[in-house]
């Protein structure tokens, strides 16, 4: 029996759709609901710094090992870690810093696989748009997590964390689904020199310092109930851009759809750093901020990296390009008293700066959407328009 293609235009069967789905949505606030859950104990950076260390060491396992058992066994290892807290706490912080590093490794090394099934199930000219409807689904419901589990504590939080996890070991059980044929290996050492993959990757570790060091200045800056509607306004327009900005990757190509993002944010920053206290500057800052993240996480999470990789496997490009977000969010937790103290007249003229310098490196960049998909698009459209007009006559 032929699988059933998702929607018209889009060839990934229904069965690969739902296991790419489900679990990177499952993985992804799985995450960051820990994130949330660790982010105020003393021990916090073990978690980004395991998740670091794993990124990097799970695809050198996976080459070695069956994609369909090593993305079983890693969710395995999720479960199973998401429960050690319960066990662990008895020995204090020490306990709590184990807790955290095994939380860490256990989403950082199987993370790399499930993203790199992006390019082995979809074509390139959907890898937008699948992306944007993954993540616009994946960033409207992880409040709800981080709202509800988030604000346990580390041992409370454990069941309801591994029963969320255990819902993808029973997806992996339950579903049969071809993963495609197995790809060229490639090593770091060839990845990391690519001038094309330094041209993106400056720019998203820039924005993801940039987004994630202004938090705590912006706090100071404006107060907690700004940041509340910031966090709040971020997540509703972010997961809608990321459906947007999936689609405009796929028509109007991945380097121009990144570029409007930044200077989306870098515009916001300039004019928070003359007009501080303007209410218009501040609204369009928070849009400007969600369209951006809406836009960069799709590009950045799920598509550049596959593009990249060409019919080689993906791991490595997604685990070197998956990076920046726990390097992020270490600086950040590492950096935050620091920040707070921070003159906010300072720090926004500062950011502007690194995210327009950001823009050079794109501007450079290749254009990973082909060009021949780009006149096939628009051949087959007018193809369609003069069969219409052809009708009418």
């Amino acid at each position: 029996m032929t699988e059933k293609a998702l929607f018209s235009g889009i060839s990934i069967h229904r069965r690969q759709f739902l296991l790419i789905f489900f679990l990177i949505v499952n993985s992804i606030t799985w995450f960051f609901t820990m994130f949330s859950v660790a982010k105020d104990l003393q021990f916090f950076w073990v978690l980004p710094t395991a998740t670091i260390v794993s990124l990097l060491i799970g695809p050198l396992i996976a080459e070695k090992v069956p994609r369909m058992r090593f993305l079983f066994f890693w969710v395995l290892v999720g479960v199973i870690s998401s429960l050690l807290p319960v066990f662990l706490s008895k020995f204090g912080e020490h306990g709590t810093a184990v807790s955290l590093a095994l939380w860490g490794f256990s989403f950082g090394i199987g993370a790399p696989s499930a993203l790199a099934l992006m390019p082995a199930l979809t074509r390139v000219e959907e890898r937008g748009r699948v992306g944007g409807v993954i993540f616009f689904v994946t960033f409207a419901i992880l409040p709800l997590f981080v709202l509800t589990i988030g604000n346990l504590d580390i041992s409370s939080s454990s069941l309801p964390l591994a029963v969320w996890r255990g819902l993808a070991l029973l997806l992996l059980f339950s579903l049969k689904v071809d993963l495609g044929a197995t790809l060229k290996p490639v090593s770091y050492t060839s990845i990391f020199p690519r001038r094309e993959f330094l041209l993106f990757f400056a720019p998203w570790l820039i924005f993801g310092l940039v987004h994630q060091l202004e938090y705590p200045v912006i706090e100071q800056s404006f107060g907690t109930n700004y940041m509340w509607t910031l966090t709040i306004v971020e997540s509703v327009v972010g997961s809608l851009f990321c459906f947007i900005g999936g689609w405009s990757m796929d028509f109007w190509g991945r380097k121009w759809t990144i570029l409007i993002g930044l200077m989306l944010l870098g515009l916001g920053f300039a004019l928070l750093s003359f007009f501080p206290l303007a209410l218009v500057v501040q609204a369009f800052y928070i849009g400007a901020d969600g369209i951006a993240w809406g836009i960069f996480t799709v590009a950045f999470g799920l598509v550049i990296w596959g593009d990249m990789a060409n019919h080689q496997q993906a791991e490595k490009f997604y685990g070197l390009g998956s990076i920046p977000t726990p390097l992020a969010l270490l600086a950040a937790g590492l950096a935050s008293p620091w920040l707070k103290t921070l003159d906010a007249s300072k720090a926004f003229p500062l950011a502007s700066f690194f995210l327009f310098l950001a823009v050079i490196p794109i501007f450079f960049a290749p254009e990973l959407l082909p060009e021949k998909v780009v006149k096939e698009r628009e051949l087959r459209k007018y193809v369609e328009e003069a069969k219409k007009i052809a009708g009418r006559g």
